[in-house]
């Protein structure tokens, strides 16, 4: 025999109280509710109420469907009640995406990636071991991505990783910083990814934005006195230490591919930058021109092709330059430095320059694109180089010899 359910006065709220058990409820959730009369609490139960009896009479096409369905659930260990509950939640879950099936399917799989995933940290420190063969400042970046500014995801399966976990982790950095950190994440989902592995998709990276901001600014040229001011500073320094920065202004070769330079590189007529040098691994030939020629000459000196180009303690040695030539730049090397006159040095000053300097005297970009090893074709010279200098300065630049003297007849690189 069903309870009856009566509503109670409720003294604290001035409200009659209704009170339905789960057990009785239609949906098997509780049902408790205040009315300001009697009247209206006991038809809201009654409408409850109706809603959970059940017909009077089931038709026998639906008890033998039922006693079916019974049977097919035992071993789930669900009621029909129950699992029509749990259908009609997953179906409105869905809103009409797909079907029931689809969704498992969908989370079985997404479980199994899951499962077979390895957790970020480990994934971090096999690949960092399978990629020793990289260039020291390449495996320094990737450790410093990977290690540190994904620290705190370190224990989560890489197949659970989303966007939007890594977004939070990149919110707030700069632009080049978090465009640097987005390389690196490829490079490991990437490597996950691969087919003897399959730990995660590269889904989840690729969907990371990354703010686009011009990088103009960012272009700092030398003037016709600042190149004379760097290279006389140099040839203070060292013979060696004015080979280095004559390559770097007047060959444009990236400061890290010319730390790894010998002598063996420079040709006659070029100097060679190898793929095994060289950032983007591909090789490419640097024209030596009259005003290098005439640099090379002067202070090679006896040094074998073995030797490297650059001078012992390069790093420090780099710095005492910029700062005998004015740049406020600390230079441990110098026991009592110059007051800087020209600012903090720009970044890529020399590449830049010398790059300028070519667009100035109107060698073809085709040329530089090879020479420079630019990956960003025409537009990206076209934007960083045109209009940099004038053919005026970057005559001017061309004819700067050794020792003060000029080198003459300059139309060309």
């Amino acid at each position: 025999m069903k309870r009856k359910i009566e509503p109670v006065f409720d003294a604290s709220r001035n409200r009659w109280k209704v009170n339905v058990p789960a057990s009785m409820a239609p949906e098997g959730r509780k049902v408790r509710l205040w009315f300001k009369t009697r009247d209206a609490a006991r038809a809201h139960i009654s409408g409850i109420m109706d809603e959970a009896s059940p017909a009077a009479i089931i038709p026998s096409a639906l008890a033998y469907d039922a006693d079916k369905a019974r049977g097919i659930l035992d071993k789930w260990n669900l009621d029909l009640v129950q699992a029509a509950r749990e259908i009609d939640a997953a179906l409105e879950a869905l809103g009409g995406s797909g079907t029931l099936l689809d969704a498992a399917k969908a989370f079985r799989a997404a479980q199994d990636a899951r499962n077979a995933s390895k957790p970020l940290g480990e994934a971090v420190t096999l690949f960092l071991t399978a990629r020793e063969d990289l260039r020291a400042s390449t495996v320094k970046s990737y450790s410093y991505t990977l290690e540190k500014v994904l620290a705190p995801l370190h224990g989560e399966p890489m197949a659970a990783i989303t966007t939007a976990d890594l977004d939070a982790i990149l919110a707030g950095r700069g632009a080049t910083a978090r465009a640097m950190h987005r390389r690196n994440l490829r490079a490991l989902w990437r490597w996950a990814a691969g087919p003897n592995r399959q730990w995660c998709t590269v889904e989840a990276v690729n969907a990371i934005e990354t703010p686009r901001v011009s990088s103009d600014t960012d272009i700092t040229v030398l003037l016709p006195a600042d190149v004379r001011a760097l290279l006389q500073a140099a040839e203070a320094e060292a013979p060696a230490a004015a080979a280095a920065y004559a390559i770097a202004v007047f060959g444009g070769v990236r400061m890290a591919e010319l730390a790894r330079l010998t002598w063996a590189a420079v040709g006659e007529d070029h100097i060679e930058i190898g793929k095994d040098i060289a950032k983007k691994h591909s090789r490419r030939l640097i024209p030596i021109c009259p005003t290098l020629r005439a640099w090379l000459d002067s202070t090679r000196g006896d040094a074998q092709d073995t030797t490297l180009i650059v001078p012992p303690n390069w790093v420090d040695v780099s710095k005492s330059v910029r700062r005998r030539a004015g740049w406020n730049v600390a230079a441990r090397l110098l026991e009592d430095p110059p007051e800087p006159t020209r600012g903090e040095w720009p970044v890529n000053a020399c590449r830049h320059t010398c790059a300028s300097v070519q667009v100035a005297i109107g060698t073809p970009l085709e040329d530089l694109i090879f020479k420079f090893g630019h990956s960003g074709g025409h537009d990206l010279l076209r934007a960083h180089y045109v209009a940099r200098l004038t053919r005026k300065d970057a005559l001017a630049i061309l004819a700067i010899g050794p020792g003060g003297s000029k080198v003459s007849n300059i139309t060309a690189a």
